[in-house]
């Protein structure tokens, strides 16, 4: 682990502009709870195998929140310098970044009461704190930028993930074949299920809809597949609109009966989508 600390602070220092923190998720591109073993990047980080908890790593501390449910197992479970932070009991991430530590005490003395420590800020007043923007939620993201403009620090898109940059083992993407639910157990047709998506987005005056959750996908679609251990979803990505309806997979898990788009072309759909005004 300190090995991949170092790893990630080099390339923290040397980022436009430098980052004093990184943030580190659970979630994957669909902010799923259970992710495949190629987005494991917080376990990856930390050592922490629990299903919930967010990793912060700075230039001097490396952070890990988790709920009570797991307390016991990331006290086993982290190693080196790693800090349990528990969720109702510890400040929140946003809360610690501008919070004040209490470092190097002088021991100097053999005075107890001429003992004097030195009081700091966890992260600077104008700190960088890097994420990708991809595994965090829009609320957790605006909440974190309320939060941080506070104190003049700003949340920072990565323009790549940085912990995929250090990751030099990362195991492979799977590539599982999609399978089409019967419908005698889906109970209603992909076409219906359109028909009635589309009779909501018009009353709503909605143009479209974009569906990044791995279970709504497979619902509207009525597919399933094995991308991530013991969840029957596959990874990807739909937009419907009043009159047209995209699948975004990776196009070697489908057989023709299954008419798709590349999974890593919604990058570059959706983005073409805020450019233009679409």
């Amino acid at each position: 682990m300190a090995d991949i600390l170092v790893s990630l602070r080099s390339l923290m220092s040397s980022y436009n502009p430098p980052l004093h923190a990184l943030i580190v998720p659970s979630e994957d591109y669909h902010q799923s709870e259970y992710v495949s073993a190629r987005d494991k990047r917080r376990e990856f980080v930390s050592g922490f195998t629990g299903s919930a908890g967010l990793a912060l790593i700075t230039m001097n501390d490396a952070l890990l929140w988790t709920d009570g449910r797991y307390f016991l197992q990331a006290l086993q479970e982290l190693k080196g310098e790693w800090k349990l932070m528990r969720i109702g009991e510890d400040p929140p991430l946003e809360v610690w970044m501008a919070d004040f530590a209490l470092v190097n005490p002088d021991l100097g003395s053999t005075n107890l009461a001429l003992i004097i420590w030195s009081v700091d800020l966890n992260l600077p007043h104008d700190a960088a704190i890097g994420v990708d923007s991809w595994c965090v939620s829009i609320e957790a993201a605006q909440r974190w930028e309320r939060a941080f403009a506070k104190k003049q620090q700003k949340l920072v898109q990565t323009s790549a993930n940085l912990v995929d940059e250090v990751w030099k083992n990362r195991p492979p993407a799977e590539i599982n074949p999609v399978v089409l639910h019967p419908i005698e157990f889906t109970g209603q047709s992909v076409a219906d299920k359109l028909k009635d998506l589309r009779e909501k987005l018009v009353h709503e005056k909605a143009r479209g809809i974009i569906i990044t959750a791995l279970d709504e996908v497979a619902w509207l679609y009525n597919i399933r597949g094995s991308d991530i251990s013991y969840c029957p979803v596959v990874q990807a990505f739909a937009i419907v609109t009043t009159n047209s309806a995209f699948l975004y997979v990776d196009n070697k898990k489908v057989s023709s009966e299954v008419s798709i788009m590349k999974y890593l072309d919604f990058v570059h759909f959706l983005a073409a989508i805020f450019y233009c005004g679409c």
